[in-house]
């Protein structure tokens, strides 16, 4: 380490007279650096081993390992029926609500109120909507049959260790 001090100049001649220049840090300074060093060197050794067994221990464990897993993907494969089996429901209800729609936009087109073409023109849009809203809840019904035939059916309200609820 070089440590710059003591500047002086010429006489007004804003010349560089002199540099300093230490050739490391004095001894006890150096001592406590070096056991510094060993301390971090015998931390990480602990590190190191300690890891190392934790590994052990799970390369020990597969089957437990295995088990969580399976218990894991049951979890999920639970909650995507829910998910299904809601999105059924939701795909009903929306169908539902587009033919009360269309009940009242033929009904004002057919009493002449307001704008007749538009009340028409809403009703097929809300038809439209309504095929495919039905179209939907099918499909994701099939899906949720698939799941249940397949053996997929739902486990226990319990979650898994360390699962968040």
């Amino acid at each position: 380490m070089i440590k710059f001090g003591a500047w002086a100049t010429c006489r007004g001649s804003g010349m560089l007279e002199g540099v300093d220049s230490e050739p490391g840090p004095p001894p006890g300074r150096r001592q406590e650096i070096d056991e510094r060093l060993d301390a971090i060197r015998d931390r990480l050794k602990q590190l190191r081993e300690r890891d190392w067994d934790a590994v052990k221990r799970q390369a020990a464990l597969p089957s437990e390992r295995l088990a969580s897993a399976g218990r894991y993907a049951a979890e999920a494969r639970a909650a995507a029926v829910q998910v299904l089996a809601a999105s059924v429901e939701a795909f009903r209800r929306a169908a539902e609500a587009h033919e009360r729609v269309i009940g009242v936009h033929e009904r004002a087109a057919a009493a002449g109120i307001g704008d007749v073409f538009g009340h028409e023109r809403q009703a097929e849009l809300h038809r439209v909507a309504a095929a495919a809203d039905w179209q939907r809840a099918e499909r994701t019904e099939s899906l949720v049959f698939e799941l249940d035939r397949a053996g997929h059916a739902p486990v226990p309200d319990e979650p898994c260790e360390g699962a968040a609820p």
